[in-house]
């Protein structure tokens, strides 16, 4: 006469089959999104640039001096890096900033020695999603 295993011993494996799996997978699912999660730290600037927004609120243009008002709309706080324009002829200036903006501060900017008629401008950031884009019409008329 044969004998199966006992209904008992049967339920143990059954379980710890059970828990072997769900642990491989845990496991796996882990260093699946600490990679991704790492891969897009990498390209967006990392967790200090996410959710990183600002704006121009408004900016005047007189005298070759470029007034700008920037209101940036989280806390996290943004290095403005550089100012570029382009001109009609298509020459690019570059103006180096160096400035802080804060969390959820709004600042004045100044740029001085800006000669007149860009087409365009744009301040970037330490983040290189995080920029601003302007026209010459927006700040000038």
């Amino acid at each position: 006469m044969r004998k199966g295993i006992s209904p008992l011993v049967a339920t143990v494996i059954l379980i710890a089959a059970t828990m072997s799996i769900a642990g491989i997978l845990a496991y796996w699912t882990t260093s699946f999104i600490k990679t991704r999660l790492t891969e897009a730290e990498s390209i967006t600037g990392g967790s200090k640039c996410f959710g990183a927004e600002f704006e121009l609120r408004s900016g005047s243009y007189n005298d070759n001096t470029l007034n700008l008002i920037l209101d940036n709309k989280k806390s996290v706080d943004l290095l403005l890096t550089n100012l570029f324009l382009v001109y009609p002829d298509n020459k690019l200036d570059t103006k180096s900033l160096n400035e802080t903006l804060k969390g959820n501060e709004i600042k004045a900017l100044i740029i001085n020695d800006v000669a007149t008629g860009f087409l365009t401008g744009e301040i970037k950031t330490q983040c290189s999603d995080v920029y601003v884009f302007f026209t010459y019409s927006k700040v000038a008329g």
